[in-house]
């Protein structure tokens, strides 16, 4: 009984935690700083939890901080909050992890995206392969990348961070490899050996990641000559084969428990 009744305690305690752009975050009457909540987020706030003026939540804006805000408005035209703290939790993890990862069939792309923003991927980016079954043209495409949006940052706001990740528009490989990329370069290879981690990072701490993760089928050779000559080098993750769903995600929680915060 007495557990439970604690349970209950902890659980009225808990706030609920929205993602807002930083422009919604302004100087308010007062003095005070004023949060206008966007639609969308209003309407969740309204009719789905059922909040109203005097609920107490947590926001985040990119900028690193967090704002613990009372809602002082609640109406279906608009939805605000006043500021009543602000913090700068370090919950970003020092290494900045960009996953290229080819695009796979149905949902499974989605529930990656997930899992790499709760592992702490800075930047993400969907590239087509000569494998990849999945083809968009550049309407389905942007309809796509706002949909990954609001998915990240729900991502984000579930896993008690305060940056989300960028999801860039989804690229060729051949264009992907073009563009300079920073720090250390690796693509995830099933079939090519590759070295330990500890060869393929010569340095002691990293600051900068770029991981490549292939479709179901995995990529092709000359993609992968491709990648190597844009600099990139070979991880094989071992000597079991993992779903492409996984891969990125693995190799991902590998390296922030080695060179990250998960250590």
């Amino acid at each position: 009984m007495g557990d439970d009744a604690h349970g209950t305690r902890v659980r009225r305690k808990l706030k609920h935690r929205f993602f807002v752009p930083v422009s919604r975050v302004k100087p308010g009457p007062g003095g005070q700083t004023e949060v206008i909540i966007p639609r969308d987020t209003a309407h969740h706030m309204r009719t789905v939890l059922r909040l109203s003026a005097g609920a107490v939540v947590i926001l985040f804006d990119n900028s690193g901080q967090e704002y613990e805000a009372e809602i002082t408005e609640c109406k279906p035209s608009v939805v605000k909050a006043r500021v009543v703290r602000s913090t700068s939790p370090r919950v970003e993890s020092p290494l900045k992890i960009t996953l290229a990862q080819a695009l796979i069939k149905g949902n499974s792309f989605d529930k990656l995206i997930t899992l790499a923003t709760e592992l702490g991927v800075t930047r993400l980016i969907p590239i087509f392969t000569a494998r990849t079954v999945v083809s968009l043209n550049k309407e389905e495409a942007a309809e796509r990348v706002e949909r990954w949006e609001r998915i990240v940052e729900e991502a984000a706001a579930q896993s008690k961070r305060v940056r989300v990740p960028v999801i860039e528009a989804p690229a060729p490989l051949k264009e992907f490899l073009e563009r300079k990329r920073d720090g250390v370069k690796i693509i995830l290879y099933e079939r090519g050996g590759g070295g330990q981690l500890q060869e393929i990072i010569e340095e002691k701490k990293p600051e900068t990641i770029t991981l490549l993760a292939g479709p179901e089928g995995g990529f092709e050779q000359a993609e992968v000559k491709q990648a190597m000559d844009a600099g990139f080098k070979i991880w094989g993750l071992g000597p079991r084969i993992l779903r492409a769903e996984n891969a990125g995600a693995v190799a991902t929680a590998i390296l922030q428990f080695r060179y990250g915060d998960m250590g």
